[in-house]
C-alpha cells in the first residue's frame, strides 16, 4: 500500500476532490473489508477503492484517473472518508467503516465463534 491519505489537508484546502466527494449522493458498495465500489454523482462509472487504517493513519488507493495523476485521495476515497465520518451507509444499509487488519480479524472470528453450530446452552436459575 502507499503513503498514508492526508485527508485533514484535502479538507483544509478544499480540494477539488475533497469537494467533489459527495457520500450523500454516491453509491458505495462495500466489496471486503478493505474496498468499495464508489460512484459518485457526476461520474460514468464506479471505481474501486481500497482503504484501511494501519496504526490510525488512513492508507489506500484507487483505480481512477484522479488518483494515477495527482498526490493525494481523488474523490471517491474522500467520499469514503466523509462516509465514515458521518455515518453514512453502503448500498447494503451498513454504516461505512474503515478498519485496521486487526479489528478485521478480530470481526471475522467473532462471526465465527457465533456461527460455529456448537451445542445451546440454556442458563439455569
Amino acid at each position: 500500500m502507499p503513503d498514508p491519505l492526508d485527508f485533514r489537508e484535502e479538507a483544509d484546502e478544499g480540494s477539488t476532490s475533497w469537494e467533489r466527494a459527495d457520500p450523500d449522493n454516491a453509491l458505495i458498495e462495500r466489496r471486503s473489508w478493505n474496498e468499495w465500489a464508489v460512484l459518485l454523482p457526476d461520474g460514468d462509472e464506479a471505481h474501486v477503492c481500497r482503504l484501511e487504517r494501519d496504526h490510525g493513519a488512513y492508507i489506500g488507493e484507487c483505480d481512477c484517473p484522479g488518483y494515477e495523476h495527482h498526490d493525494g485521495p481523488c474523490a471517491h476515497l474522500c467520499t469514503l472518508r466523509k462516509a465514515e465520518f458521518g455515518h453514512d451507509e453502503d448500498v447494503e444499509g451498513q454504516r461505512v467503516r474503515v478498519l485496521d487488519p486487526d479489528e478485521e480479524r478480530a470481526q471475522n472470528s467473532v462471526e465465527r465463534v457465533r456461527a460455529d453450530g456448537g451445542p445451546r446452552r440454556r442458563w439455569s436459575r
